[in-house]
């Protein structure tokens, strides 16, 4: 790559710094050297006459030359093509519905949680998969953003499996393999809470490249679990 040179000292019959252009150092990084001021850190210990050395200057492409326009940025690698991709994506925040209502968990009742959107809706494709295939920058591209849902109940029992969007409640509902419940053992005053972990998975011209972590979102939910005798009383 090309990085501004300003203090080089032009010789006779060359160009000025700064009239008409610029001069440049060039720099290809290599083994441990990933940036020019690590570069220049390791040749201050050097020795001049160092024959070694000196082959490895030679070795980092080491060159000064003038632009009268800035030198082209070198050509992106697919990683950071689609790591800006992933910066750009917009990953829904997570919202929470419970029954029965929070106040009147039971004890030995399961209690089913659900994602809802900030108006408490049920809405399972907010928290879908979604992909697309794209060519950028020359790439051949595509991706999609996997979520994961984890709820933790609060009583620090077990977390249950859970997948998608989770299953709202109903008479109907009973016995849904999509549904996900808690079952507290002992009455008290918990919090529960459910996060929503994206991740990034691509592929470069159809290869699975390596997942991208994307954030993980949280909602929380204050519980109280009562005993059943309690409500008799």
């Amino acid at each position: 790559m090309w990085v501004p040179e300003p203090t080089y000292r032009a010789g006779a019959g060359q160009k000025v710094e700064g009239v008409g252009g610029h001069w440049y150092r060039k720099f290809c990084s290599f083994g441990d050297y990933q940036t020019l001021a690590d570069f220049e850190a390791e040749m201050s210990t050097w020795d001049a006459m160092n024959m070694r050395r000196s082959n490895m200057l030679r070795r980092a492409g080491m060159a000064i030359q003038w632009f009268t326009t800035p030198p082209p940025a070198p050509r992106r690698t697919p990683q950071q093509v689609m790591a800006s991709v992933a910066d750009s994506l917009l990953f829904p925040k997570t919202f929470i519905a419970v029954n029965p209502v929070a106040t009147k968990q039971l004890v030995g009742v399961p209690t089913w949680v659900w994602l809802t959107d900030n108006k408490g809706q049920y809405q399972a494709n907010r928290y879908n998969q979604r992909s697309k295939t794209i060519v950028l920058e020359g790439y051949p591209l595509q991706w999609q953003i996997v979520p994961q849902l984890a709820v933790t109940p609060g009583d620090g029992s077990e977390e249950p499996t859970c997948t998608g969007a989770g299953v709202p409640w109903s008479a109907t509902a009973e016995g849904d393999p999509g549904a996900c419940t808690v079952t507290y053992d002992r009455s008290g005053q918990y919090t529960l809470s459910a996060s929503v972990g994206w991740t990034v998975q691509w592929w470069l011209d159809g290869t699975r490249q390596e997942d991208i972590a994307g954030p993980t979102n949280t909602a929380t939910r204050p519980v109280t679990v009562l005993e059943v005798e309690a409500l008799t009383r």
